[in-house]
This record gives structure tokens, sequence and C-alpha cells, in this order.
């Protein structure tokens, strides 16, 4: 079928529209049919269907998309070229046999632990769930567990998901949208949560309704908002840092300097691989910090002699683990399903592995892990009451005072905004009102009146 490029566009959308796609999809669609297009140069007619499927297949491994994004994909393709332009091949293909497949045809997925999904089914039905929440939570498990997110998301979605089936034990109750905007709207009414705690709700749903209820677009409507508190950060002056960094010691007292010297968060130094540091350049990459953002920040050169240290014993450790022939270290993303010798390479080593092996909770296989973070939380902790500083000071409190000292410094809230990872300036500005003293800069009454 002879077909304008503009006729084709339009036709396209209204075809878009017929199929119920929201109106702010459609790019993501034109996108797909767009990455498609160009796949076909050089690809002879007869042999489409077989390279649309290897194509498929291709998109989610190479480019690591969610399934629904794949989805996305064999739709436009399906409503382009079979219901637009009535092209023959698109007969060859078997596309309800590919919406099925997309669980594996996302290309993310790596081999889940069939044993790990069923002690999880298992656990699902003693909670007493209903048919429909354990068969969308275990849809979800396999989905999670399949795109290698990170262990502590995992938790987290799969909670956030119990905890919203949980409320229909009982019952047969149909799950939908309206449900999940009243959760939502309840976490602020009720639970009086934090504004970043239904966020983090919304992402888990939003997450279950897709991948465990096969609702693509899921909308919830104008929920209530959890009311947001503006709270001054606890931030140390630098005597008090002092104090409290003289208060630890060996790789607690390291990786404490790293969150002052550096600004990072506290995963993110427990996550940093020897390749992440820079000792040419003075810098410190943080590879998927918070929004799987990375980022360059200072490495105080202090600490350089030190850390060459740390990595020495830590080469040790790695050695041991490849005389026994261990599991690579933990990888981000698809790369343990696309490079699996990578994590058996000594640049993805972890700056501050533990001293002991241990069972990957995703798995059976032994490997080695980072150093627990709740070691170092308890080093601060303890350092704190022996420093006798009277603040709730926690690891943040460390990046909090990273910025405010780099301000007072007179150092450009652009650059600091920057090494902090923020993506608007306004989260950064909060450290503004640190500086702004009105005991130093107005006096009180008080003092004026015993003068």
């Amino acid at each position: 079928m002879s077909i304008s490029k503009q006729d084709f566009t339009r036709f396209f959308i209204e075809k878009l529209a017929e199929k119920g796609v929201s109106e702010k999809l459609y790019p993501y669609y034109r996108l797909r049919l767009k990455e498609w297009g160009s796949s076909l140069r050089g690809i002879r007619s007869g042999s489409r269907a077989s390279h649309f499927r290897n194509w498929i297949l291709e998109l989610g491994r190479n480019r690591g998309l969610e399934a629904y994004q794949v989805r996305q994909a064999i739709r436009a393709v399906r409503w382009a070229h079979g219901e637009i332009l009535k092209e023959d091949w698109v007969r060859q293909v078997d596309w309800a046999g590919l919406e099925a497949e997309m669980e594996l045809l996302s290309g993310t997925m790596v081999e889940v632990s069939k044993q790990s999904q069923e002690d999880y089914e298992t656990k699902l039905r003693k909670m007493g769930l209903n048919e429909e929440g354990v068969t969308a939570l275990c849809k979800v498990f396999v989905a999670l567990r399949g795109r290698n997110y990170a262990f502590r998301t995992e938790e987290n979605y799969l909670s956030w998901g119990e905890r919203f089936f949980s409320q229909w034990k009982d019952g047969a109750e149909v799950v939908t949208e309206e449900r999940g905007q009243l959760f939502l709207e309840g976490l602020a009414l009720e639970g009086r949560v934090a504004p970043a705690t239904q966020k983090q709700a919304l992402s888990a749903l939003l997450f279950l309704f897709r991948e465990g209820l096969g609702i693509e677009n899921p909308q919830f409507g104008s929920f209530q908002l959890a009311t947001e508190k503006r709270k001054m950060p606890v931030v140390l002056s630098r005597n008090e840092m002092r104090n409290l960094l003289g208060e630890m010691e060996g790789t607690w007292k390291l990786m404490a300097e790293i969150l002052y010297g550096s600004g990072l968060r506290l995963m993110e130094v427990m996550r940093l691989r020897v390749k992440d540091l820079d000792f040419e350049n003075g810098m410190i990459v943080v590879r998927q910090g918070k929004g799987r953002k990375d980022r360059r920040t200072i490495l105080p050169r202090s600490l350089e002699s030190r850390l060459r240290a740390q990595l020495a014993e830590g080469r040790k450790l790695y050695e041991s683990d490849r005389e026994d022939d261990l599991e690579g270290v933990w990888m981000p993303d698809a790369l343990e399903r696309k490079a699996p010798s990578w994590g058996k390479e000594w640049v993805w080593f972890w700056v501050f592995p533990s001293n002991r092996r241990s069972v990957d909770p995703r798995g059976s296989m032994v490997r080695r892990h980072h150093l627990n973070n709740n070691g170092l939380q308890k080093a601060v902790k303890a350092a704190t009451l022996k420093a006798g500083i009277d603040k709730k000071v926690s690891c943040h409190v460390l990046r909090h005072s990273f910025a405010t000292h780099l301000l007072e410094s007179g150092r450009d809230i652009r650059t600091v905004q920057e090494l902090l990872g923020h993506d608007d300036v306004r989260t950064t500005e909060i450290y503004t009102h640190v500086l702004n003293r009105p005991g130093d800069a107005l006096g009180s009454p008080l003092d004026e009146l015993e003068a």
C-alpha cells in the first residue's frame, strides 16, 4: 500500500487514539516505529517477520528497556504495518505469542532462581493474599529480579505491593486504578507519611500495575499529596566535624571522611568500585546515584595515600576470590547477563569489600559484597556521643556539612549543585539558609539589655 509520509503520520495517530492509547504516549510509539524503520535498511520484504522477532529480542537486550516499552514497539509495528499498511508479512508473526512472552522478551531478564520464586509465592499465600494478588506480585518479583534491580528497590517495591493487596485478603476484589488512588490518598490522610514515602509508594504501584496487572498506562487521578515539611538540614561546624572524625578510626573513619570530603550519600560510598577512583584527576565518579544518575565529585588529595592502601588490602581479598573461582561481584542493570566476566575483573571490585563472603539473597551463588552500611552508621553514632556533639548526627549530615562548608568558602552554588547531583538548584539553595545566622547578624535584644 502506497501512502505519503504526512498521511501515514495522521493515520497512525488516529489508530493510537482508536486503540485507547494516552495522548502523552504518542511520541513513544512513534519513536519505536522510527527505530523499527531504521532497522529495515537492507532487509528484504520476505524476511521481515523473522527480522522483526530478532529485532524485538535485541531491542531489550541492548537497550535495557522495560517490558511495557517493548510491548509498545510490538503494538506500534503491528498497527502500522498490519492495520494501516496491510502488509502480508505481518500475518506470519505470532503477535499473541509475543505479547505473552514479554517477561522474557524485555531483554533485561536474567535467569531467575525458580526456588526463590516458589519461596516468595509460598510466603504470599501464608500472608492470606487473594489469588489476584499472589499472581500479580509473582510477576512483579520476576520482573524485578530479571532486570537486576538493586536489592533494596526489590524489597521496597514488593513490600508496597504486599501492603496494597493486604487490604483484600479475604475478598475477591478486582483491583482497579481507583483502588490505587485510594491507597495513595490513604497514606497521606491516614498514615501521614512523608512526601518521599508517598512518591516511593507511587513508583511501586506504577510498576505493579504495569508488570503485575498488565495495565500499560495506569492513571491514579489527582490523589491527596502528602504534606511537605521544609526542614532545615543538620550541619556540623568545622570544629564539630574535626572532633567527630577524631573519634573514628580505621576503615569507618576513611569512609566518613569521603562522605564529608566528597559529599557522597551513604550507599554511594558503600558501592564505590575500583574504577570509580580517578587519582590522576582528583575526582570520584559516582555511578547510578539517586535517580540512576552518574556524576563527578571531589576526591580529597589528603585521602589519596590511605585510599591506595585500602585498595591494596582489597586486592588481597580479590586475589583470594579468584583463586577459589568465586562468582564475581554483583553487577548493575543487565551487565551480569551481557558481560558475565566483568564481575570478576579487578576494576569492578568494591573499594570497601566485606571481609566475609556471603550468599546472594537473589540466588544461591556465593560472592563477596561490600561492607554493610549499618556498620558505618553505628560508627558515626558512636563517634558523635564520644565527641559530645549535641545534635542528631547521621551519615547524611556529613553530606550536608560538605555542601554548607563549600558555600561558606565562597564556592559557586551551581558548582555545589553539580557535586551533590541535585537536579534543581532550589534543592541546593536550602544550604544557603543555613549560612544565614540571625544570631550573629542581628544580635538578640536581650543581649543589648544586658550590655
